[in-house]
């Protein structure tokens, strides 16, 4: 095997290189009417500066499976050891915008594992960095390049190649975050905050949010009781104002277990955008299953999974018991319709994370959601430039199975703590570890929509209340005795009492006020 630092500074450790195609071609194969060749580089640049590429055409009417494929040619261990290769890189040019894949084949017990990734609309040299952590631990000798999954031809394109490798280590630059600050990714990339809620205000907003009180396992045999008590908003043990979801051993009713479930259905709901949640997690153990999700508006009347399910995180999951990684494992995944014989149209992407989501800390998980795809990423916060753990295309609407008819349309927000099930695997209130020492919670900070304002966009909610800047000179009284004022960021600034709000001399700029009885506004402060 051939080994060499990598050429990427993205990278501080030893990286291998399968193939630069600088001194020939190597046992490459095509796969599904797939036809290459060494050729030179067409228009180097910056990305990619080699003098010679691999040139794949592929034909129309090939699969979407359609790619190059190194057989035997080279093997190497792929897990999460810093010992082992957890990411692949490959750098790509082509016109056309699709999902490209990474496919790991002939690995342990003959498994294989593929990743998947967006490509941008770009004719200019990319280079896409592959996530391999939760492929199965082992040797693998077969890699597979898929250059545009689940896109569909109807006339030749040409897709160039280069500087495939594997690494072992993904190294990101760091943006220091006050955990206290409440930003997220901000109003950035033409994004506007639409609606948020930063739990602050030491009440559930009923404009907002339903609890749900439930026992009927949730469609997935769980053993919780959903009850009122379980979901309340305080302050976690920094003083963060936070919504807290409490599992615990209660017996209530034909259950000896509860927990907390809550939904914006029928009041806030929205179709494309950002949206994103702060949230700390239990220690999920054996047994506890904490979500960040959503369902489709129209499940009353279109019943699930026709509605369509988009989890933006899931943790507890039997594997990662199987492979001891409870703090580190999680997916995102789609649900949709029709359902046939128990079945339904799904795709679910699992990662191990590098780094623990289960650590005391809060962590931000954010999906971006537009008429071509679906987008979901950890901690974008602090690392910008962090890679997707979840994709999926939901432009394609061919067929009545085909995603892109199921998601489109508004959906609303759910957090819950599940207890046990289908998910974990344990049916036994006995066995859920996570509840041995007593009671788990699960702290979300914040929840934002942001949207842009632009074609297929749709929200419904409360008023706009962020959205309005009035200029005024001085507070008046509109705003009431009492309430919070906040920075345009979202971030709490300060308390005002008895209407004396000019007696905080806040500096001149853009605030929200939320009076305690009324609704907030956004002002402009002028001295």
């Amino acid at each position: 095997m051939l080994f060499t630092l990598a050429a990427s500074s993205s990278y501080a450790q030893e990286s291998l290189v399968i193939d630069d195609f600088e001194d020939g071609l190597k046992k490459w194969s095509g796969i599904e009417n797939v036809s290459f060749e060494i050729v030179d580089n067409p228009s180097p640049d910056d990305v990619n500066s080699s003098e010679k590429v691999l040139k794949c055409t592929r034909k129309s009417g090939s699969k979407s499976w359609a790619g190059v494929i190194l057989r035997g040619a080279l093997s190497a261990k792929i897990s999460t050891s810093d010992e082992d290769y957890s990411y692949a890189s490959v750098k790509f040019k082509k016109e056309s915008r699709s999902n490209v894949s990474f496919k790991l084949e002939s690995g342990p017990n003959d498994e294989t594992y593929e990743s998947t990734v967006g490509y941008p609309e770009s004719s200019e040299w990319k280079t896409i960095t592959f996530d391999l952590k939760s492929a199965y631990a082992g040797t693998y000798s077969d890699f597979f390049v898929m250059i545009d999954r689940a896109e569909s031809l109807s006339s030749s394109i040409d897709v160039y190649i280069d500087d495939i490798m594997l690494h072992k280590t993904q190294k990101l630059e760091e943006v220091i975050i006050d955990p206290k600050s409440q930003k997220g990714t901000g109003e950035k990339d033409g994004y506007h905050l639409v609606w948020q809620d930063l739990f602050d205000q030491g009440y559930l907003d009923n404009e907002a949010w339903n609890v749900e009180v439930r026992n009927d396992g949730g469609g997935n045999n769980e053993l919780q009781y959903y009850i009122r008590e379980n979901v309340t908003v305080g302050n976690d043990d920094k003083g963060n104002g936070c919504l807290i979801i409490t599992a615990k051993k209660q017996n209530y009713g034909n259950r000896n277990i509860t927990s907390g479930r809550l939904t914006t259905q029928n009041k806030v709901r929205f179709c494309h955008g950002k949206l994103e949640a702060s949230i700390r997690l239990p220690k999920t153990g054996n047994g506890l299953w904490p979500a960040f999700w959503l369902l489709g508006d129209d499940i009353q009347s279109n019943n699930w999974p026709n509605c369509g399910e988009i989890d933006i995180m899931e943790m507890g999951h039997s594997d990662a018991f199987n492979k001891g990684t409870q703090d580190r494992y999680f997916n995102g995944a789609c649900h949709w319709g029709p359902l046939s014989g128990g079945n339904h149209p799904n795709y679910t992407q699992s990662n191990t994370w590098n780094y623990s989501l289960q650590d005391g800390e809060f962590h931000l998980y954010t999906m971006y959601w537009d008429d071509k795809k679906l987008t979901m990423y950890v901690d974008q916060d602090r690392y910008p430039d962090v890679m997707p753990y979840f994709e999926m295309s939901i432009s394609d609407k061919s067929s009545q199975s085909s995603a892109g008819n199921y998601f489109h349309h508004n959906f609303f927000i759910l957090f819950n703590l599940a207890v046990g099930g289908d998910f974990s695997h344990i049916y036994n209130a006995n066995d859920i570890t996570a509840l041995a020492q007593g009671d788990a919670k699960m702290y979300v900070n914040y929840v934002k929509i942001y949207q842009k304002g632009i074609s297929g966009e749709t929200y419904n909610g409360p008023a706009m209340k962020y959205t309005k800047v009035e200029e005024i000179e001085n507070f008046a009284d509109e705003f009431g005795s009492s309430g919070r004022i906040f920075n345009a960021w979202g971030i709490h600034v300060a308390n005002y009492f008895d209407g004396n709000l000019n007696e905080l001399q806040l500096p001149e700029g853009i605030y929200i006020v939320a009076p305690e009885n009324g609704k907030a506004k956004k002002v402009r402060i002028k001295r």
